[in-house]
């Protein structure tokens, strides 16, 4: 029996020799795929993808990861890509802000020596609407980070970050999650 999970359009499902296609499956070369996103359901040996109306929302609270793709003055922008909970990619949930009154508690002079460009950072959402993003927690902050002067990936050393590469170290709000792979 096939355990029922979360699919997309495209994502493969079964195969023809175990299963007959049914409602929101399609067959292609004795391979079986969602033709719709939703939730697979066997029934009597019928491979179908009972389809939902709207995907996940991000709403006030949830953990997400995202990457930052601007640093500005007082402001980091981020493409959320996941939300904790939901293991599938997030597709056009836009450009969330992560401003620098958000970062940690305590007073920030400098954003850039919180997060930098192309950081990975795990945040909570603080407010849904504008999708505002914070990382005070301890949990909360970058989990990822490459080099800024040779782009190799930084090791953490205590509360900084230091390219294994080059040498240069640099200051991040950095999660207490950095380099594990969890999030």
């Amino acid at each position: 029996m096939v355990k029922s999970k979360f699919v997309m359009p495209g994502d493969r499902v079964g195969y023809a020799e175990e299963f007959l296609a049914g409602e929101g499956v399609y067959e292609e070369n004795g391979e079986l795929f969602a033709a719709v996103a939703g939730e697979t359901v066997v029934e009597d040996r019928v491979l179908k993808v009972k389809p939902i109306k709207e995907l996940p929302k991000i709403v006030k609270g949830d953990v997400v990861l995202g990457r930052v793709v601007d640093v500005k003055n007082s402001m980091a922008l981020v493409e959320i890509v996941r939300k904790k909970g939901f293991d599938r990619e997030l597709m056009h949930t836009g450009i969330a802000t992560l401003h620098i009154s958000n970062v940690q508690d305590g007073y920030t002079k400098d954003l850039s020596n919180s997060v930098g460009y192309m950081d990975i950072i795990k945040a909570r959402v603080v407010d849904e609407n504008r999708l505002s993003l914070s990382t005070k927690e301890p949990e909360m902050g970058v989990i990822h980070s490459i080099c800024s002067v040779c782009k190799t990936p930084m090791v953490k050393e205590g509360d900084k970050l230091k390219c294994p590469n080059c040498g240069k170290v640099e200051l991040k709000k950095i999660s207490k999650d950095y380099g594990t792979g969890e999030w």
